[in-house]
Order: structure tokens, then sequence, then C-alpha cells
């Protein structure tokens, strides 16, 4: 139980913790506004809202009998049309962000605060939430008696399954979510490409990295793969999105101090590097 709380709470640093001090860091170090972070946020709940209405509208057709398949072809094609759904839409909405609101958000440092935002919040909503009230619930329940709990038994059973879990399973999905964080990053450097080079093809480039990284990661925790290979795969997948951003030299920021990062803060600050114009 002791091993498994520390990877949890471990777990739970990477997931919460981490995407609010970069938060934090970004905003002191590079000037960046927390306004452009949570116009990250803001896409991410658009880009979930455009899903699900593109969902609802697939079961539907499947539902009245418009479109027929099996129940294995049908789990399939929800599958890969969220892991493809994701990608454009993600990359889309981060585009015509970029293009079209009347704020610099073409910039390397804005493009961290947009990248950090939308992969902050995912990490917050569909791992660290979960994992936190999950946690609160098997510590609460600790010790826990099945003979004398007003419980429902199948809760009870629930509970210790939970505390069963081998440690190493949380640890995994810890460094699932940084390899995801670091590809949000990545592809939010790519949709820049589009204004920095002026060739839209970029815009392909980054569905084609979410494609490639969801898309490897999900498929291969659906077919059961070992936690074990799925934390490799992973560590490689964020090496290889590293040595992107070290080619695309998004790590050649403009690091400023004190004032600077507060006259960021009201709009002030236009120092970063040049792109070109929208």
């Amino acid at each position: 139980m002791v091993i498994l709380s520390i990877v949890i709470v471990f777990a739970l640093l990477v997931t919460m913790v981490f995407p609010i001090a970069a938060g934090f860091w970004l905003k002191k170090r590079l000037g960046v506004s927390w306004r452009v972070m949570m116009y990250g946020a803001l896409g991410y709940f658009l880009v979930q809202a455009l899903i699900t209405l593109i969902f609802s509208g697939f079961v539907t057709l499947v539902e009245n009998g418009t479109l027929i398949m099996s129940v294995r072809v049908y789990a399939l094609a929800q599958l890969i049309l969220s892991i493809f759904l994701s990608a454009l839409l993600g990359v889309l909405v981060r585009w015509l962000g970029m293009k079209y609101l009347k704020e610099e958000l073409d910039t390397l440092e804005t493009i961290y605060g947009l990248g950090l935002g939308y992969g902050g919040i995912e990490s917050l909503i569909l791992v660290g939430f979960p994992l936190l009230t999950t946690f609160i619930t098997m510590l609460s329940n600790i010790h826990i008696d099945p003979a004398t709990t007003a419980l429902d038994p199948e809760v009870v059973a629930q509970l210790e399954q939970l505390w069963q879990i081998q440690p190493y399973i949380p640890l995994a999905g810890a460094v699932e979510r940084v390899s995801l964080f670091i590809m949000h990053i990545t592809v939010t450097i790519l949709i820049l490409q589009v204004f920095k080079r002026k060739k839209p093809i970029w815009l392909a480039a980054a569905v084609g990295d979410e494609l490639l990284v969801n898309g490897i990661i999900i498929v291969f925790t659906e077919v059961g793969l070992g936690y074990g290979w799925l934390s490799l795969i992973s560590i490689l997948l964020a090496a290889g999105n590293i040595y992107l951003l070290y080619k695309l030299k998004a790590f050649e920021v403009e690091f400023k101090q004190g004032e600077e990062s507060e006259q960021a803060e009201v709009g002030t600050s236009d120092e970063g590097p040049e792109v070109g114009s929208k």
C-alpha cells in the first residue's frame, strides 16, 4: 500500500502539479500571460465539444440503421474516429486561434503558452482529477471492514481491487502523460511554422504528429501491450518530439525577468522571435 500510494502521489504531481507549475514558470521566465494559456485550454474544450457533437451524430446514424455495422466494427470505428478527430480538430482550432484572434499569438513564447494550456488542461481533466478522486476514496476507506461497513459489497470489492493494483501501472500512466504533453507542445510549434515559413503543409505535419503519437499509444493500450513496453514506447515518442523541437529551434526563446514579465501580462511586451505577419 505504501509503495502504491507513493507512486500515485508521483503520478498526481506529474498530471496536476506539473502543468500548473509550468504555467507559473512560463509567466515568469518567458513573459507569457495567463490569458494566452487560457486560450489553449479553451481550445481544448472547444475541440471536445465538437467531437461530442460529431460522435452523437455518428451514434444516431448507427442506432437508426442508416449505418449498419457489427459490434466489433462499431467499436473500431469509434476508436479511429476519436483519434482522427482529436488530431484534426485540435490542430485546426489552434491554427484558427493563432490566425484570427486579435492578439499576437504567433511568437515562439506564446506558442509554448498555447501548447501548455491545451496539453495541461487535457492532463488535468482526463487523468489528474479522476486519479485524485479515486485516490481520496481509496485513502478514506483504507481500513474498511467488509463485515461491518454499510457500503455495497460490490463497492467494497472494487476498493480492495484498487489497492491490489501494481505500482508500475500509475507510473506508466504518468510516463504516457509526459509523452503526450510534449507532443502537444510539438504540435503547436509545428502549427507556428505555417506562419513562419508560409507553407500550409505544416498543418499536415502537425496533424500527422498527433495522429502518430496518439494512435500508437491508444492502439497498443487497446491490444493489451504490457505496461513496461507502453512506457518504453512513450519515452521513445517523447524523445522523437524533443528532437523535432530541437531541429525547429524551439528552445531558442527569449528569457525575461521581473518587470518585463509583468509588462507581458498586460500586453505591453513585444519581445520574441520574428515569425512574419499573419
